[in-house]
């Protein structure tokens, strides 16, 4: 009779082993937890995660408090007999079961959780546990992809999921035919099709950095020759790593970091993910990288808890729930200290210091749950205590497997990462530990190898670093003998693929930036206040100047002038209400563009609540104008008026702000667009034919003016000066002056749309 079985649990990721003898009728807890019997590490399993009994019956898994467990792929809350082969799945870690001493207990057909059998027909890959693969990742969608199983062999086909499906790292659109050999990305999480079944080459998600002989050139300005900010640079940065990246002044540490994330990439060399070409398949990774750069990727206005919810709500997939999303933005405030402040504004009544601002921007990527994260210079103007703990924040992460990588110039706390990477004129003159870096160029600490490497040549260090051990052992052994030329792409050609998931219109995203927007604007009650009295004290002061009473001449006039002061108020509330609103928020628009952020949402959202202000701000100026001076003719057609014009001087306004790089230089340009359309109104001086053209083809105010001109009493249109002229000259019909109104704002709105698009160059 058993009284004993040997098991491996072998990791389908790290491909390393844990074995031990188990014993008949012992328990046995399996988890992260040093005390267990059982020890596996890796994302996502908890501390005491499972319960593994055997029985003479064979070997049995249990959940140890609805901890989350699949075994092939389905989920299980109750005890489950294993068998050899088995895949069994601890969170989103993945551990195939092996009995070596007992071969004629092995399966015969031992299968990874998504094997594929003619008979099974459909198998469903997502989050949900009734899915057929489930993979509890908040990257996936709850049914992410369909797999069809026929005479013809396996189809693949992505079910419309947020993050995508890839094979061999190109977006699907549509249903595609598996061929052997092909790699199936779901999200961020990686399978190889070997012809009957998906084997799981990663089901946690995690990144490994392959960099092999990176270089970044660019065009000197002053000199028009070429420059190299990175030369030659190879090096691995393994999952679950914290790798700091410091060096001397203009060494290239930005250009490294920005390469090694694909916001810039390099001019030539290879940057790997987890084997694959990071440039050639950016999209099957965009979901899974974070980054978090210098400047501040958070409002400011709004609560840390609506803040996190908003970028959820960007990010996650649509059928996401709000109790999820709940629980992940716990999980995060947990993580970096600030679920005591979740519900506080980021700078209001009580702002936030330097390192809880910090923390809440770092938590606005981790929403998501991306698993390697970029860190631009966050740690910039702290203290050193706060730089300490934002340092082991950033090693507490790290050790949650993800691969964390930063750029920092200070040098007292690199002590708890993994490596460091020393970057000297574009070279890497070392990688490796940092408590043996100050050894490798023979100083006693480590801040004076910047003197050191100034007053000599980059290529000498290299060199030394490149003979030395520091370079064999930890850029050398840990090279994969994998040729990237040789990936698997012979039915590229093939695939009905999607380069670009960014889609252009996206009514989700329209709603959740409207939200925030809003939020965003109510929340400065103080700012919205001065925006709301500006028609109110406008229409006074018209009030207390202008009176219509008297010759038919006179009242023409001073109608005209009225006319003329309000399509003014008009231009200036809508340019002023949105010359700053892209501008102000530039960051936090360029990190949510290169995710998924598309350009129309973002600019409906901000047109529709600055149409409502306008809406408002022209109702205001025209009711009280029309109650203090008399001015007979239709409200509700110069509302209409003034509202059109107000909206095409908001276009104005953005395409201003989208072009802009600051505040200031936006507040600055607004006033000099507001001159043209005073001196080409038609109403300071008439007109002549070069000016009038100019006029028609491209000031809102001409046309705005003429409208409001239209809906004055045929009396008043028709008295004459003293030279026999229109006081009140009319060009055409209140539509037609109103259609043009309506054409200059979309190519006002069309301006910004460009403006916007040239930023993506940034991002």
């Amino acid at each position: 009779m058993l009284q004993q079985q040997a098991i491996e649990f072998r990791s389908s990721f790290t491909r390393t082993r844990t074995a031990l003898n188990l014993m008949v009728g012992q328990e046995y807890v399996a988890g992260s937890g040093d005390n267990n019997e059982i020890i596996l590490q890796g994302q996502d399993v908890l501390g005491q995660h499972a319960k593994l009994t055997l029985s003479p019956e064979g070997l049995f898994v249990m959940p140890i408090k609805q901890s989350p467990i699949s075994v092939n792929g389905h989920a299980i809350s109750e005890s489950t007999l294993l068998d050899d082969g088995d895949w069994l799945s601890l969170g989103s870690c993945l551990f195939q079961i092996n009995f070596p001493d007992h071969p004629h207990t092995f399966a015969q057909s031992a299968s990874p959780p998504s094997r594929l059998q003619p008979q099974s027909g459909i198998l469903i890959i997502g989050r949900l546990s009734e899915c057929d693969l489930e993979i509890a990742s908040p990257l996936v969608s709850r049914e992410h992809a369909k797999l069809y199983c026929g005479p013809v062999g396996v189809e693949i086909e992505d079910l419309h999921s947020t993050n995508g499906t890839f094979v061999n790292g190109r977006r699907l659109s549509g249903r595609v035919h598996l061929r052997q050999g092909d790699r199936v990305a779901i999200a961020s999480f990686a399978f190889t099709f070997t012809g009957e079944a998906l084997e799981p080459i990663d089901t946690s998600g995690r990144v490994c950095v392959e960099v092999r002989g990176l270089y970044k050139e660019v065009i000197d300005r002053s000199t028009k020759q070429t420059r190299r900010l990175l030369d030659d640079i190879s090096l691995v940065i393994e999952p679950g790593e914290f790798v700091v990246i410091f060096g001397t002044s203009g060494s290239g540490k930005s250009t490294l970091l920005d390469a090694l994330n694909g916001r810039r990439p390099g001019t030539g060399g290879k940057v790997l993910y987890n084997g694959t070409d990071l440039y050639a398949s950016f999209d099957a990774f965009r979901a899974t990288i974070g980054y978090v750069p210098q400047q501040d990727i958070v409002h400011r206005k709004i609560t840390i808890q609506h803040a996190l919810e908003y970028t959820a709500h960007l990010r996650l997939p649509p059928d996401t729930s709000d109790e999820e999303i709940n629980d992940y933005i716990g999980k995060v405030l947990d993580k970096v200290g600030l679920a005591e402040k979740s519900t506080q504004a980021i700078d209001t009544p009580a702002p936030l210091s330097g390192g809880q601002l910090k923390r809440v921007s770092l938590a606005v990527e981790l929403v998501s749950n991306p698993n390697i994260l970029f860190l631009d210079e966050v740690t910039s103007g702290l203290d050193a205590g706060t730089d300490k703990r934002m340092m082991r924040l950033f090693a507490d992460l790290a050790a949650d497997q993800k691969t964390v990588i930063c750029v920092t110039h200070t040098l007292e706390n690199i002590d708890v990462c993994h490596q460091v990477i020393l970057l000297h004129k574009g070279k890497l003159v070392y990688f490796g530990p940092p408590k043996e870096a100050a050894g490798h160029f023979g100083v006693q600490r480590l801040s004076d190898v910047y003197e050191l490497l100034e007053s000599s040549l980059g290529n000498i260090w290299e060199e030394n670093f490149r003979q030395s051990a520091y370079y064999r052992t930890y850029v050398l052994d840990r090279l994969s003998s994998h040729d990237p030329n040789n990936s698997t792409t012979h039915n590229l050609t093939e695939l009905n693929t999607v380069k670009n998931h960014i889609r252009w219109m996206d009514w989700r995203q329209t709603s959740t930036l409207m939200r925030r927007y809003l939020d965003l604007i109510v929340s400065d009650q103080k700012n919205l206040l001065i925006l709301l009295l500006q028609a109110p004290l406008i229409a006074v002061v018209i009030g207390l100047v202008f009176d219509t009473n008297g010759l038919p001449a006179q009242r023409a006039a001073a109608e005209s002038q009225i006319f003329f002061i309000l399509v003014l108020s008009s231009i200036w509330f809508g340019t002023l209400n949105s010359a700053r609103e892209l501008v102000k928020e530039l960051p936090v628009y360029l990190r949510e563009r290169s995710v998924n952020l598309g350009i129309m949402p973002y600019l409906i959202s901000k047109l529709l609540p600055l149409a409502v202000l306008c809406l408002i701000q022209c109702i205001l100026l025209m009711g009280i104008v029309s109650l203090l001076v008399a001015l007979p003719g239709s409200y509700i057609l110069r509302v209409a008026a003034l509202f059109a014009v107000g909206m095409a001087a908001t276009c104005m306004g953005l395409a201003v702000s989208a072009f802009v790089d600051s505040n200031d230089k936006a507040v600055a340009i607004a006033p000099i667009l507001l001159i043209p359309q005073v001196v080409l109104s038609n109403a300071v001086v008439r007109l002549g034919d070069v000016g009038l053209w100019v006029a028609k083809s491209s000031m809102v105010s001409f046309w705005a003016l003429d409208a409001m001109k239209t809906t004055l009493s045929s009396e008043s249109r028709s008295v004459r000066d003293m030279t026999g002229q229109l006081i009140v000259s009319v060009s055409d019909t209140y539509g037609a002056d109103l259609a043009m109104v309506a054409v200059l704002g979309c190519v006002f709105l069309v301006i910004a749309v460009l403006g916007l698009k040239l930023k993506d160059q940034r991002k």
